[in-house]
């Protein structure tokens, strides 16, 4: 049985959400139509999309209800999935923005920032699922074009609809954006929420000279991609234009954010543009990190998430799911809304075991609960980069996260069309590693280092756990460690071992860790037989000047903890070291590279205390 979908929308500004979804669906050769609750939005319809009457939709019978409206009707069959409208804004203080109105089985949210509150509420209540896959209305805009050569810049104006906050209803800043779209420097698009309606419009459309044009549209990321600057308020447009990593200059917005340039007086709008428009530093900074959290997929495949987590979802055992609560008078609303006083109510999620057949002859692979990312961070990896790429040729995806080489690496792996290949600046290993376990589309994850390399026999027994109906939710491996391409038996590295596989709906990166990051397993742990093989240093040269950085780095993590170091901290705590490495874990036998590797690792130690007393002296003296 093929599954059914329908598309469950109220007003038109989600029709550029679910847009994505329908194509997918109908890509692999699926069903999916429409409930559309106001009239007016349907006029925007015009392509032979199949609209249902209230009627029609529960007669049609969906297996899957895809709802980008904060409500659905529970009365109409299939699992209810939320895909939401937009993201969290900050409008209200106070007020929670993750409200859980449970009428949903399954929410796809956009990123960490609404990930991890829906996470804990889902533990807290019990009936419903949280997968995280970014937003489908998002799609156009990755991946990300250069910026646009304009003739003159282009300011992108755009309001909330909220009476409070909404921009395009205080009369001076209209005025402000007229007269300086008339001095002629700068190009204006104004596009409004459609709740506004039409005598707000109008006051636009009345403004309208060769500097400045209104778009009565819904459809903003053409919008976006050629402008260089958004003028906004609150509204949640500000966060889709800022994951293009672009500056967004806001008026009085309640809750300003570091990424946001915020004014509070007409008189700031002309400089404020003008400040964005030289993209400071310290901003680009802070809207890297931001779009980061709120939106990490930069592959245009969200809407291929959003099908993925569905058919997988539907298809699983849910009997751990507790029913969706009563809730009685939210219920009544609806159906008074509706005009529907229906007596049924879908309280528990239905399961449909569709055969992995059907998706084969889509060409389609749905179900990747076995498949594999394999995910690596590089910076100047020259040396590896071809042959880690070959050793891990097996995964079914491989993702690349690069520093911005500078020796050609990037350049080796953009010669691999095949290859998910991503450029973002360091912040730290574990921010870093926590954005590719992002892009991951497959569940099990193999994180690898460039230096490190796959055994035959391991290879197999890697696919022998991720296909295996016992397996773990992660995987411990033990490394062989080559210096100099030489077998390091000792010093230490005898008995290390680090997570490498695992499944990504099972784990985290602590944030409290910037080098050493540690993963948080929530389930079952298990250690392969088979050893990874980890050509960890080449030369002299390069592992003590790693040891230095990652010295430094840890470093910055002891920077919150409230002593500085001491005679302790810079004698005994590094001769302990090199006294554990080379007598205690016998780095002796290792002859002359059992002598250098506990050497510079005990210098990496005094580096980090050396640094540490820095970062003290710099604070006590600003």
């Amino acid at each position: 049985m093929k599954p059914k979908f329908l598309l469950y929308i109220t007003f038109s500004y989600s029709i550029p959400i679910c847009k994505p979804l329908e194509k997918e669906i109908t890509a692999r050769g699926m069903e999916a139509k429409w409930f559309v609750e106001d009239e007016d939005t349907k006029r925007n319809f015009n392509n032979g999309e199949t609209i249902l009457s209230l009627r029609e939709a529960i007669e049609y019978a969906p297996t899957i209800v895809l709802t980008a409206t904060d409500y659905v009707a529970d009365f109409i069959p299939g699992i209810k999935v939320q895909v939401f409208h937009g993201f969290p804004a900050n409008k209200r203080k106070g007020i929670d923005q993750f409200v859980i109105r449970n009428f949903f089985d399954l929410y796809c949210t956009q990123g960490p920032t609404s990930t991890k509150i829906f996470k804990e509420k889902s533990k807290l209540l019990g009936h419903f699922e949280v997968v995280e896959t970014g937003w489908s209305k998002m799609d156009d805009l990755f991946p990300l074009a250069a910026r646009p050569e304009n003739e003159r810049p282009v300011i992108l104006v755009s309001s909330t609809f909220t009476k409070k906050y909404s921009l395009a209803l205080n009369t001076d800043v209209v005025q402000a954006i007229k007269q300086l779209s008339e001095i002629g420097k700068w190009h204006f698009d104004v596009v409004l929420h459609p709740l506004l309606g039409e005598e707000v419009a109008d006051a636009f459309r009345a403004i309208e000279n060769t500097n400045l044009k209104y778009h009565d549209t819904t459809d903003l990321i053409p919008l976006f991609k050629k402008s260089d600057v958004m003028l906004c308020d609150t509204s949640s447009a500000l966060i889709e234009y800022q994951l293009q990593r672009k500056p967004v200059v806001t008026f009085r917005n309640n809750m300003p954010l570091p990424s946001y340039i915020n004014i509070t007086e007409v008189s700031e709008i002309e400089k404020a543009i003008e400040f964005a428009l030289t993209r400071p530093p310290q901003i680009m900074s802070e809207i890297e990190k931001y779009a980061a959290e709120s939106h990490p997929y930069q592959d245009g495949k969200s809407a291929v998430r959003v099908i993925d987590a569905a058919l997988n979802f539907l298809q699983k055992d849910k009997t751990h799911l507790r029913p969706k609560p009563l809730d009685l008078i939210r219920k009544y609303n609806i159906r008074k809304k509706l005009g529907h006083y229906s007596l049924i109510s879908h309280r528990r999620p239905t399961t449909l075991k569709v055969s992995k057949e059907f998706f084969k002859e889509q060409g389609v692979e749905v179900f990747k609960n076995n498949a594999i990312s394999a995910t690596l961070i590089t910076y100047n990896e020259i040396r590896h980069i071809d042959e880690v790429l070959e050793n891990v040729s097996f995964a079914d995806e491989i993702i690349v996260v690069d520093s911005y080489s500078t020796d050609g690496t990037a350049d080796r792996v953009k010669s691999h069309p095949e290859i998910n290949f991503i450029q973002r600046p360091f912040v730290d290993y574990t921010d870093q590693k926590s954005f590719a376990m992002r892009q991951a589309s497959n569940d099990w994850i193999l994180f690898m280092d460039a230096d490190e390399r796959v055994t035959k026999d391991l290879k197999n027994e890697i696919l022998q756990k991720v296909n295996s109906e016992s397996a773990a939710d992660a995987y411990f491996f033990y490394r062989t460690f080559m210096f100099k391409n030489k077998i390091l038996r000792f010093s230490g590295w005898q008995s290390d071992k680090n997570f490498r596989l695992f499944r990504k709906s099972k784990v985290a990166f602590t944030t409290d860790r910037i080098v050493h990051e540690t993963l948080i397993v929530d389930g079952k742990v298990d250690t392969l037989k088979n050893k990874l093989i980890h050509y960890s240093y080449y030369d002299y040269d390069e592992y003590k000047g790693k040891m230095i950085k990652y010295g430094k780095m840890k470093a910055l993590e002891e920077l919150e903890k409230d002593y500085s170091p001491n005679l302790y901290h810079f004698a005994f705590r590094p001769f302990y070291k090199f006294f554990n490495h080379y007598i205690l874990r016998l780095g002796f036998l290792d002859g002359k590279k059992g002598y250098i590797i506990s050497y510079l690792n005990a210098l990496g130690v005094h580096a980090r205390y050396k640094e540490l007393k820095r970062l003290r002296n710099l604070q006590e003296n600003s």
